[in-house]
């Protein structure tokens, strides 16, 4: 066997995450398998395998790595987490590192944090001028609540980065409370939760509600306690954003009566719910005309496109991520039913329109489309 001393074990490490930076994965997988394991990168939403890593140099690569994210190195057999900052040529990166034991032995899982990087804007994430539009008016009101919905892993955060971004002028105190925070951006106060040290969602807001900040982010509404300390904020002269774990835009008005929330509250301060997936798009430099049934999948004028492969993709006819959308604005006008009737109907665009349109426009793909919104 090779020598897997440490420092052959810190420059692989570093090589594997440079690697992975420079081809812009958002996570790397390190996954034990009977005689070694596999280790594969994210890449605009999925898995590439980049190598395959001999038994004892698993052993040996995680050993490091625990070492360098300060996870003790005796508990391999329970979950641990840990934090290694990143340095090359002078950029930091913070990489949040999740360890779990499997069958064969301990799987890592690297997950890149944004840093210092600016985050894109909406209309680079993939937002039309007029939702786009709307949505910045709605996180420039005094007060309210805007709530972003979708499955782990489709940008909610990174949409509303971009939004507190453009409200970052100097003259508002912004405060995110995020698990883990994504971007550390001059002007906008960010604090880590802590689940180790009791330092819950809820306990955060309730503290730095005393700070007077004007817009707040909240990583996610996941409990009955920090719902409450949401609304409450947003009905004291605050404007909150967050995230909840819902299939659409409507749901988020029955997951927030689940979480105890009367109606009447939920009428006076929600502003929005945006629903939000993430698709891949199609290389410019190799995708095609579709032919045959697919050419009117959606019914819409346009002429859909295929994935080809080519080398700037890698091979897989992919290139990047934007997102597709339902945006429903709300107002408290009317009675109880009036509000919570029909709101599919209510919403300015609905997640088959904006997918229709990024397929008619040959932005994505069909397959694409129809993975995403099922």
């Amino acid at each position: 066997m090779e020598d897997v001393g440490g420092g052959q074990m810190d420059r692989l490490l570093r090589e594997t995450v440079a690697a992975a930076i420079g081809a812009g994965a958002s996570d790397v997988h390190i996954e034990p398998q009977e005689g070694g394991s596999l280790v594969r990168f994210r890449l605009d939403g999925r898995l590439r395998q980049v190598r395959e890593l001999e038994k004892g140099l698993h052993d040996a690569l995680l050993l490091r790595l625990k070492i360098l994210s300060n996870i003790p190195v005796d508990c391999g057999q329970l979950p641990q987490d840990g934090k290694w900052t990143f340095d090359e040529n002078g950029k930091r990166r913070d990489i949040r590192v999740s360890l779990v034991p499997f069958s064969h032995g301990e799987g890592a899982v690297l997950r890149i944090l944004m840093g210092f990087a600016v985050p894109p804007s909406l209309e680079e994430l993939g937002f039309d001028e007029k939702t786009a539009a709307e949505l910045t008016a709605a996180v420039r009101g005094p007060d309210g609540l805007l709530l972003l919905t979708g499955p782990t892993g489709c940008g909610k955060s990174t949409t509303i980065h971009a939004l507190l971004t453009g409200l970052n002028d100097g003259s508002r105190k912004i405060i995110t409370v995020e698990d883990p925070v994504e971007y550390a951006v001059d002007g906008i106060s960010s604090v880590q939760v802590n689940g180790a040290h009791g330092l819950s969602f809820a306990d955060a807001l309730r503290s730095i509600l005393r700070q007077s900040p004007n817009v707040l982010f909240v990583g996610e509404i996941r409990d009955e306690a920090t719902a409450a300390m949401a609304i409450q904020a947003a009905l004291t002269g605050h404007f909150v954003c967050s995230t909840l774990h819902c299939k659409d835009a409507a749901g988020a008005i029955p997951r927030l009566l689940e979480l105890a929330v009367p109606l009447y509250l939920i009428r006076a301060v929600l502003r929005g719910v945006l629903a939000q997936r993430l698709v891949r798009r199609l290389c410019e430099h190799c995708r095609q005309p579709h032919g045959g049934k697919l050419k009117n999948l959606f019914g819409k004028e346009g002429k859909p496109f295929r994935p080809v492969g080519c080398k700037r993709c890698g091979q897989s006819g992919y290139r990047g991520q934007t997102a597709i959308y339902e945006w429903l604005p709300l107002d408290s006008s009317g009675s109880d039913e009036d509000f919570i009737g029909n709101l599919p109907g209510r919403a300015a665009i609905s997640l088959r329109q904006c997918a229709e349109e990024k397929v008619a426009s040959a932005i994505t793909s069909p397959e694409e489309a129809y993975a995403a919104i099922g």
